[in-house]
Parts: C-alpha cells; sequence; structure tokens
C-alpha cells in the first residue's frame, strides 16, 4: 500500500491545467495498492484533457522511483508533483492502562 501525498504544484494558467489540477487534487492522501495502477490513472486524465483541450500545449505524466527505498515520485509535466509513500509498518494502538494500586494511608495535603 501507498500513501499519496502532493508535494509540489504550480499556479494554473490555462482551461486543461485547470482541468487536470482539479481532477488530481481528489488524489491527496489517498492509498493505493500498486503504484502502476496510480500511472495509468494519471495518464488517462491527461490523455482525455489533452482531447478535450487540443489548442493548449499537451501535458504529460510520469511515475519514477524516488531517491528513498520504496518509493515513488509521479505527476504531470510541471504542474503538479505527488510522492508515493510505501506503508511500512502497522499502527498498534497503545495498550489498555493497568490500574494504579490504591494508595494507603492519609492523603498528603498542604492544608490542615
Amino acid at each position: 500500500m501507498f500513501l499519496i501525498k502532493i508535494t509540489n504544484s504550480h499556479p494554473v494558467t490555462n482551461r486543461l491545467k485547470e482541468y487536470i489540477d482539479k481532477q488530481l487534487r481528489q488524489l491527496e492522501c489517498m492509498n493505493v495498492a500498486d503504484p502502476e495502477t496510480l500511472r495509468k490513472h494519471l495518464e488517462r486524465i491527461v490523455h482525455r484533457a489533452n482531447v478535450c483541450h487540443p489548442r493548449c500545449h499537451p501535458l504529460k505524466s510520469y511515475l519514477n522511483p524516488a531517491y528513498t527505498k520504496g518509493d515513488y515520485t509521479a505527476g504531470v509535466s510541471e504542474l503538479i508533483q505527488f510522492s508515493l509513500y510505501a506503508h511500512r509498518g502497522t499502527f498498534e494502538g497503545t495498550p489498555a492502562p493497568t490500574p494504579m494500586p490504591a494508595e494507603q494511608g492519609r492523603q498528603a495535603t498542604l492544608f490542615s
């Protein structure tokens, strides 16, 4: 499993970038089982957007291994960049607190 996090984005300058930005911002903090699934999803969105907006300069999507082993970097041209962080363990909640033994004797106070 990989966590998708937006790490870099640039302002939109045309309708093509506006459409892609709107579609990809929805991926923030989602989980994906396989990075190739995300790559294919990005390719579909970018291809559909390039066809719908033929007057704009076409954009390209990418997926590359990151510097950290097991993580990936994905994005669309200079518009937006994602980091895919591999889940590295499981969260196990804290154990239930153990009851404190009752103090025996008189309680100490500052007032008499």
